[in-house]
């Protein structure tokens, strides 16, 4: 049956199982992407959030799809690292 992914998302970077599907990998991908390369982008985006749960308004699209944006731009060689 299906294995519970239990490693951290850094894991994958390192070692790579032959039936790991990198598809199902990109979830994890992209969550790692989230804490390096667009860190920062993320803080940007939470502190959006917050500050519109403090104020009880506003909108944090910008920030959110900026951060889709970065972790795209993350995710999308690495992946293509594994197909290859």
């Amino acid at each position: 049956g299906p294995h519970p992914r239990s490693h951290p998302a850094r894991h994958i970077f390192f070692t790579m199982a032959d039936e790991e599907d990198p598809v199902c990998q990109l979830p994890q991908i992209k969550e790692a992407c989230k804490t390096s390369a667009c860190a920062s982008t993320l803080s940007h985006y939470t502190e959006c959030v917050e500050r519109i749960n403090a104020k009880g308004g506003g909108d944090c699209e910008p920030y959110y799809f900026d951060l889709l944006k970065c972790v795209d731009k993350c995710a999308i060689p690495q992946i293509g690292k594994i197909l290859k």
